[in-house]
C-alpha cells in the first residue's frame, strides 16, 4: 500500500454540461451591428427573407402576386406593379403582419431581436421603454407577433409518432371582496361567522374565477430542434374537448401519452396506440412513457406569466401558449435562425386579422367586440354517446377530421365577431 496521500485534483479535465444558450455557436447575431447598420441594411435584411436572395431582381406584387422586377423608385424603399391593369404601389411590408406600420425597419429589427433573446419573454412596457415607442403601439405590434405564430404554426401538418398531451387551467384568480376597517370590519366578520354575506343572502365561496379557461397542448416528441407543438384553448378539460382536438392535430396512426385523467380516454380509439402514465405514483411508466414535455411547457408559460407578462386575458390566453410552443420549437437553434424563422412567419402569413386597426383610428370601427373572448373549442355535449368507464375502439361513432375541423370553424365564426382585414 503506498505511503503517499491521495490527490485531490483529478488529472482528467473536469466534465462540465452547457445549456445551448451558452455556447458560441448560438451567437450570430449582434444587436449593436444590427441597430448601426442603419435603415438600408435592414430593409435589405427584410427583402430577402421576403422574396429570397433574388429580391433585386424579382419582387411579387402583393396585390396581383405578379412575379418580376417591378418598377422602384430611386429616393426610397418602394415598388410599382409592372403590370397595367394593376399599377398597385407596395413595400417590402405590404400585405403583411407589419402592413402600414411607421416604425423604421431597423427597429423593427431591435424589437424582434430583443424578442427572440428574452429568456421566456418580454413584456409590452419593456419593450416600448427600450424602443422609445407608445405602449398601444408595441401591445398591438406583440399581439400581431404571436398571431402570425399562430396561424403560421396551426397551418403546418398534424403532429404523428410518439405525441404527448396535456392541458393547464389559467385565469383561476379570484379577487376577494373589500375588508373595510372598524364596524364595518366587525359586521362583515358576525355576517361570515353567521353564514351570511352582506346581503344577508347564504355566502357561497367561489374557489375560481368566472373566466377560467385551459390550455391544452400536444407535443410531438424527439431531440431539440426536432419537437413540434400544437396549442388550443378549451373552456374545460372534458373528454368532448379532447375528442375534437386529438384528430385535429394528429394523425391516427400516433401514439397518445397522456396522465390519468378520463378527458383522455377517447384517445383509446381515436389512435393506433394510447399510453397513460400514473402521475399519483410515478412520473415515467414500465414503457418508459412521460409527459415531461408537455409539463415543461407549461412551466415555461408560467414563468412568463409571472416574469414578465403578470396577467392573460382570455380574449388573448391562446396567443401567448403559441408563443411560448414557438420558443419551444427554437430550442437549440442559433438567434440568427430563430430571427429568420420569425421574420418568415410575419412576412409571409397575410396581413392581420383580428388586430387591424386595434385603436379605431378609422371608420368604420374594426376593434373586436370587448365580448369576444376568443373561439374555444367546444362540442355539443348531446353529440357525444354517454358510456361509462373506458370506450372500447370502434363503441362509439366516428367522426371525420373535415366534420371536426367543420364544426370548429362554425363555432369560432357564431362566436366571434368578423373583422375587415
Amino acid at each position: 500500500m503506498s505511503d503517499e496521500a491521495p490527490s485531490l485534483v483529478s488529472d482528467s479535465p473536469r466534465y462540465s454540461r452547457k445549456s445551448y444558450l451558452a455556447k458560441p455557436a448560438y451567437r450570430k447575431l449582434d444587436l449593436v451591428s444590427t441597430i448601426t447598420a442603419g435603415e438600408d441594411a435592414a430593409i435589405k435584411l427584410i427583402a430577402q427573407v421576403r422574396w429570397g436572395e433574388s429580391w433585386k431582381d424579382t419582387q411579387t406584387c402583393p396585390k396581383c402576386g405578379t412575379i418580376a422586377s417591378h418598377y422602384k423608385y430611386k429616393s426610397y424603399w418602394r415598388w410599382t406593379c409592372r403590370e397595367s391593369a394593376c399599377a398597385r404601389q407596395f413595400t417590402v411590408f405590404s400585405g403583411t403582419r407589419l402592413h402600414g406600420t411607421k416604425i423604421p425597419a431597423h427597429k423593427l429589427l431591435s424589437i424582434f431581436h430583443h424578442f427572440v433573446e428574452a429568456k421566456d419573454s418580454m413584456s409590452a412596457r419593456e419593450m416600448a421603454g427600450l424602443h422609445n415607442l407608445e405602449h398601444q403601439t408595441m401591445h398591438v405590434l406583440l399581439l400581431k407577433i404571436r398571431e402570425a405564430l399562430a396561424d403560421s404554426m396551426r397551418a403546418e401538418p398534424p403532429l404523428t409518432g410518439f405525441i404527448q398531451a396535456d392541458a393547464a387551467y389559467f385565469i383561476k384568480y379570484v379577487r376577494p371582496g373589500n375588508v373595510g376597517t372598524g364596524a364595518s370590519d366587525a359586521a362583515k366578520q358576525d355576517q361570515k361567522n353567521a353564514g351570511v354575506n352582506e346581503n344577508g343572502k347564504v355566502a357561497k365561496k367561489r374557489t375560481v374565477g368566472p373566466n377560467m379557461h385551459a390550455l391544452v397542448v400536444f407535443v410531438q416528441m424527439g431531440l431539440q430542434g426536432e419537437r413540434r407543438y400544437k396549442v388550443a384553448k378549451i373552456k374545460t378539460e372534458t373528454q368532448v374537448d379532447m375528442r375534437a382536438l386529438g384528430p385535429l392535430y394528429c394523425t391516427a396512426d400516433s401514439v397518445l401519452v397522456t396522465d390519468q385523467a378520463d378527458a383522455y380516454l377517447d384517445f383509446a380509439w381515436q389512435f393506433s396506440n394510447h399510453e397513460r402514465v400514473n402521475h399519483s405514483r410515478q412520473f415515467v411508466n414500465a414503457e418508459g412513457m412521460h409527459t415531461n414535455l408537455a409539463e415543461g411547457f407549461f412551466s415555461c408559460i408560467r414563468r412568463a406569466q409571472a416574469g414578465a407578462w403578470h396577467h392573460m386575458s382570455i380574449q388573448h390566453l391562446e396567443y401567448y401558449g403559441w408563443e411560448i410552443a414557438w420558443r419551444q420549437t427554437m430550442v437549440g437553434s442559433a438567434n440568427d435562425v430563430q430571427l429568420h424563422d420569425l421574420l418568415q412567419r410575419l412576412l409571409q402569413s397575410g396581413r392581420p386579422t383580428r388586430f387591424v386597426d386595434y385603436w379605431s383610428k378609422r371608420a368604420p370601427h374594426d376593434r373586436p367586440d370587448p365580448a369576444d373572448v376568443g373561439a374555444a373549442v367546444e362540442v355539443s355535449v348531446s353529440d357525444i354517446a354517454r358510456k361509462m368507464g373506458r370506450p372500447r375502439k370502434d363503441s362509439l361513432p366516428a367522426v371525420t377530421r373535415a366534420q371536426i375541423a367543420a364544426q370548429i370553424e362554425a363555432q369560432a365564426g357564431s362566436t366571434s365577431k368578423p373583422q375587415k382585414t
